[in-house]
């Protein structure tokens, strides 16, 4: 979308200070920029990459739902719903503008197992009492009858129409735009500068910038730029894309194996195939090298995509080299799985915005705003999500608990 120009500027001409300084250049940093100018902050970004969403963002699945098990994070999640549903008004763009292309063809979880259903009604009522009244809980015929192609097995399963997925790279685009934000491209952050517990500012590949504030929204290299020990944990995590085959539903919603984690959504034509298994602690690194074995794990393995959509079995063998692509990036994670978002327990100056753990596309509106509001009101009162809530107690992410 290039309806509007964003002000991409070379890092040789990086200030020397700026007010505020927001470190990484993909949809969480670019929402943070948008919502404190929605507070008359203003800000500059600086980003590592040769260009805005390109990294972490651009290799996720750009999903967004509503359907989580908590309070803040269901609120969340609706609240940046909301404002993608209403993206080109929010930006001021034309009607006639495409926004985020949001598509709205749902989220359905499903499940095989009939003591599934218990827990599955349980997360329905507790969803329907933090304000998602159409949150629906299906049987398994129920499921068969609106999608033919899911398997005989499903005995449960929970949906909501208003879920979806938008394409990430034109919210990044407009958003960038109409922040009125300058970028700073192909700038590396090596160190966040502190004193006597307080913000300097940054040092980069094109020198010292001072600040009294930065936010660090770096996604995985956050952790390493923080001078505070961060309750991250890096996971790796795959995207398949399979070439356009008339066998692939494009009506469909997005799918999940509540059993196993393994999904899948159409995709323009084609369908984009993800599967966010646990995996050992990593560094952060870019480009994210891809396991080449699991395009067959998703696709033949015995709890890939085919145990709950049986034609993909068929589908796979029919497939070619040159019809599937894998790419990764990296999950940030936290211990309970919820994002790190408010001002840094101990130096002041410094805010925190990562750690979606997963959910940085749906979450970063939502997240963007409630950061700005506490950077406008100098306080963190009630905020669910502050990086102060571990203190100290910093377990490593439950690993057995299926991410999404």
């Amino acid at each position: 979308m290039k309806l509007l120009q964003v002000d991409r500027r070379p890092a040789v001409d990086l200030p020397r200070s700026a007010g505020v300084v927001v470190i990484g250049g993909g949809i969480v940093g670019i929402a943070t920029a948008w919502f404190l100018k929605q507070r008359g902050i203003a800000s500059i970004i600086v980003e590592a990459a040769s260009d805005i969403g390109i990294r972490t963002t651009a290799m996720s699945a750009h999903c967004i739902r509503a359907q989580f098990g908590e309070p803040d994070n269901i609120a969340m999640m609706a609240e940046s719903l909301d404002f993608y549903e209403h993206f080109a008004e929010q930006c001021g763009l034309p009607e006639s503008s495409a926004g985020v292309k949001l598509c709205q063809q749902g989220y359905l979880f499903a499940s095989t197992d009939p003591a599934d259903r218990p827990a599955f009604e349980d997360r329905v009522d507790r969803q329907r009492l933090s304000g998602l009244d159409d949150v629906e809980l299906l049987d398994g015929g129920e499921v068969r009858r609106r999608y033919p192609w899911l398997s005989d097995e499903i005995v449960a399963a929970t949906f909501r129409g208003r879920d979806g997925w938008i394409e990430s790279d034109l919210a990044v685009e407009a958003m960038a735009a109409t922040a009125h934000v300058p970028v700073y491209l192909n700038v590396n952050v090596e160190r966040i500068r502190t004193s006597g517990g307080r913000v300097q500012g940054i040092e980069t590949n094109s020198g010292f910038v001072a600040a009294n504030m930065v936010v660090l929204a770096a996604g995985p290299f956050s952790r390493d730029l923080s001078p505070e020990r961060l309750p991250i944990a890096l996971w790796r995590r795959h995207r398949v894309i399979v070439a356009p085959n008339s066998a692939i539903p494009q009506s469909g919603p997005v799918t999940i194996d509540a059993n196993t984690g393994a999904h899948w959504r159409p995709h323009k034509g084609r369908a984009l195939l993800a599967w966010a298994q646990p995996e050992t602690d990593a560094s952060a690194s870019w480009p994210v090298e891809p396991d080449p074995g699991f395009i067959n794990l998703i696709l033949r393995g015995d709890e890939g995509i085919g145990r709950l959509a049986p034609f993909w079995r068929e589908l796979a063998e029919e497939l070619s080299p040159r019809d599937v692509s894998v790419t990764a990036g990296q999950y940030t994670m936290t211990p309970d799985h919820r994002p790190l978002i408010g001002p840094a327990p101990a130096t002041e100056g410094l805010y925190m915005h990562t750690g979606y753990s997963g959910h940085g596309i749906m979450g970063s509106p939502a997240g963007a705003r409630i950061l700005a509001d506490i950077i406008d009101s100098g306080h963190d009162r009630g905020n669910s999500f502050s990086p102060s809530r571990f203190d100290g107690n910093t377990p490593p992410p439950d690993v057995e608990r299926v991410v999404i």
